[in-house]
């Protein structure tokens, strides 16, 4: 596996980098409360680069006071030809479970399976980083993304499967699937009780509702299981509705991208639709607190383990781009179970990720009606980022282009606002990721982190992953906080 390689120098200001830990200063942050300054970081290069030395740069650098590794990391496959497991540069496949595991916690052991081949298979780096972190007064917390694909990294997935409109099973796991449920109470009971010292704990979701997968694709959206019918019906939704109105928006999709204009505009046929089969809406916010409702049962059972065990989620980048997202996913109601909030704001990504959104969903379809010079703008707009500000259309297509550090800004202060200080927000500048040619620069890294602080933010994220960043980027990181201290 590629990695940029940190290169261990000099640091001249690491007192003063230090000294962060224990600085108190109040904009959204109670005047107690130190700075969180964290980052994450792949189990397989703490084990590879060296705890020890791994810790001492992150301190040196930038001050982290909070290292956060995953624990189980199957979602991976999915991303993977084959569905199999990452590998190292000799092609030797790592395992997917990083830590140890109790079998008294499962009910289905099948469901515990590891490769005992697999690189690391036996090693439990939760255990190791703490017997580093903990004399360095550093806080460790375990991270877990959904694998919501079935790809059989995880045996008996394939039981849990999604029911689509047309009543055909899915490749994704259904949020409402009881062997689902008991899975995850599983994996949270044996991580907690095999780790009690565990400080924080972050799960994330990234897969988006049944409206915008069901738009010009081969199968209209989901979960029309007999578990989520159930629920539906003590919604009072109307299923034979929102399965018809699903349909719909599918063949509404794939006309226009056969090349067929509506007659009445594609915005226009896309709201009959939705007037027409009313129950679509009530079926996508349905979709959302089906997901929601994970996260609720995973923040009650940690709190009953430990009530001081701080509990946050991953924000992905669904909530930046996409506008039927942030209308079913509402910050506001999120404080209830939340101790804080991971806000993806991969800036050097933006363009092209929200290029590639715009131009499935928005520019064809859903805007489809407009010129793309003006049907941009407004997209942008209407998400809250200045227009005149980010790069235009013809040069995200040119070149992989970062967003500015005004993006950055007007999304920190809206979920701020929105949050209004029930869950403390922390802002998570992605930056240096493998496969961008953005070339995001030290100054670029700077403004954005004092972007961040400025729009009221509770603490910081280290980069997406911290063995990709460069050293010259993350001591940038590091030196934006300590000039915005000292302002402050």
């Amino acid at each position: 596996m590629k990695r940029r390689k940190f290169i261990k120098t000099s640091v001249t200001a690491t007192a003063a980098i230090s000294a962060l830990n224990s600085f108190a200063y109040g904009t959204s942050i109670k005047k107690t409360d130190p700075l969180f300054i964290g980052t994450p970081v792949l189990p397989e290069f703490l084990f590879e680069e060296g705890i020890a030395k791994t810790l001492d740069d992150m301190q040196e650098m930038v001050g982290i006071n909070t290292v956060m590794t995953f624990s189980h990391d199957h979602v991976f496959n999915q991303y993977r030809k084959g569905f199999r497991p990452k590998t190292d540069e000799e092609g030797h496949e790592y395992t997917n479970t990083w830590v140890r595991t109790n079998p008294e916690y499962y009910s289905d052991k099948n469901l515990l399976f590891q490769d005992p081949s697999a690189k690391y298979a036996g090693r439990d780096v939760l255990d190791e980083l703490w017997a580093e972190a903990e004399p360095r007064n550093m806080k460790v917390y375990a991270r877990i993304l959904e694998p919501y694909v079935i790809t059989g990294a995880i045996p008996g997935f394939e039981e849990f499967a999604e029911v689509d409109a047309n009543g055909e099973k899915g490749k994704n796991v259904c949020f409402n699937h009881p062997g689902y449920m008991a899975y995850w109470d599983s994996v949270i009971s044996d991580l907690f009780h095999t780790h009690p010292w565990l400080q924080g704990f972050k799960f994330g979701q990234e897969r988006g509702g049944p409206i915008l997968s069901s738009m010009g694709k081969n199968n209209p959206g989901t979960c029309f299981c007999e578990h989520c019918q159930k629920l539906a019906q003590k919604r009072n939704i109307n299923i034979d509705r929102a399965r018809k109105g699903l349909i719909e928006i599918q063949e509404f999709g794939n006309r226009i991208n056969a090349g067929e204009k509506p007659v009445d505009g594609n915005f226009v046929t896309f709201l009959r639709i939705l007037t027409q089969n009313a129950d679509v809406l009530l079926w996508e916010q349905f979709w959302m607190d089906s997901r929601e409702e994970q996260r609720k049962r995973i923040y009650k059972q940690i709190k009953q383990f430990n009530e001081k065990i701080q509990i946050g989620w991953h924000i992905d980048h669904g909530m930046t781009w996409d506008l039927i997202t942030r209308a079913t996913w509402d910050y506001s109601k999120m404080g209830a179970y939340s101790d804080w909030l991971s806000v993806a704001l991969y800036f050097d990504s933006m363009g092209r990720r929200s290029l590639g959104h715009y131009e499935r969903n928005y520019q064809k379809i859903l805007f489809g009606d407009a010129d793309e010079k003006y049907s941009y703008p407004m997209y942008l707009s209407m998400l809250g980022f200045d227009p005149e500000t980010e790069p235009p259309l013809e040069q995200h297509r040119k070149h992989d282009t970062s967003f500015s550090s005004d993006y950055v800004y007007r999304e920190c202060q809206r979920v701020v606002k929105n949050v209004n200080g029930a869950a403390k927000v922390q802002a998570r500048p992605g930056f240096d990721m493998p496969g961008y040619d953005c070339n995001v620069t030290p100054a670029q890294v700077y403004d954005a982190v004092i972007k961040a602080l400025d729009a009221g933010v509770d603490g910081l994220w280290c980069g997406r992953e911290w063995d990709e960043i460069s050293h010259e980027n993350a001591q940038s990181f590091g030196d934006a906080i300590k000039d915005w201290m000292k302002r402050k």
